[in-house]
């Protein structure tokens, strides 16, 4: 566990030390400060009072999980693909340290990233309390939602980045992953059980909404388990290579 430590704290760092990490946090501040500005503008002009659970969460949440499919790739692609292709990995495969740590390291170190950037995206519903009196469990429900929603994202990148040292095929493969994914639940005939599984979009939307369920905890955890133990099996294929 403190190799995994030591390199989610190096990998931590590295996005903030290279622009891929400000401009993705500029991007989603962008994107979240302008939604706030045209709902709580909706709100009162239809004068209706600010609540950042009914309203302004659920759509901030909302429309942040369609983006994330489009950001968090990048960081999946740099700590795993670029490796591969620089040959650092080459280094961590002959340190004697696990597979697994190397895996935790990388999902935890870009889980802690978007875990900044999740708890300074606060400020907009905090500013609300000024004006109103919004449901705190609501709040961290739909806070979590975008956190798990984040991780299963995370784990399919690594999986799909592990597999090639092509940085294009390494990013858009996740991409177009998750939109298959997304499009195959509103296949005809599909079992029930199964397009509730793969709607990641649908089970974030359940949060924002103060509902959280345990079947839906479990599909995340199950998503992001597979895929990391996935991953960990293609890197203990290459790490004999090395």
């Amino acid at each position: 566990m403190v190799a995994s430590l030591a390199i989610a704290q190096r990998d931590f760092k590295g996005f903030f030390g290279t622009p891929m990490g400000w401009i993705a946090a500029f991007i989603i501040f962008l994107i979240a400060g302008l939604l706030f500005y045209i709902v709580t503008g909706n709100l009162l002009a239809r004068g209706q009072a600010v609540d950042p659970v009914a309203e302004i969460l659920g759509s901030l949440v909302g429309f942040l999980n369609y983006i994330n499919i489009f950001i968090v790739p990048a960081f999946t692609m740099r700590v795993m693909s670029d490796e591969l292709n620089q040959g650092t990995y080459r280094l961590q495969a002959t340190a004697p340290i696990s597979t697994w740590d190397i895996i935790f390291g990388k999902f935890f170190g870009i889980m802690f990233y978007f875990s900044v950037i999740g708890v300074l995206m606060l400020v907009y519903p905090a500013y609300v309390f000024l004006f109103s009196e919004p449901d705190v469990a609501v709040l961290f429900a739909g806070w979590l939602g975008m956190m798990l929603n984040i991780g299963a994202i995370v784990a399919i990148g690594l999986f799909i980045s592990s597999l090639t040292k092509n940085t294009v095929i390494s990013y858009l493969g996740p991409v177009f992953f998750i939109i298959a994914l997304l499009f195959s639940a509103f296949i005809s005939g599909a079992p029930e059980w199964y397009t509730k599984s793969v709607n990641l979009l649908e089970l974030g939307t359940e949060f924002t909404r103060g509902i959280i369920k345990t079947s839906s905890l479990a599909i995340y955890v199950a998503i992001i388990g597979m895929f990391l133990f996935l991953s960990r099996l293609v890197l203990e294929s290459k790490r004999w290579r090395v």
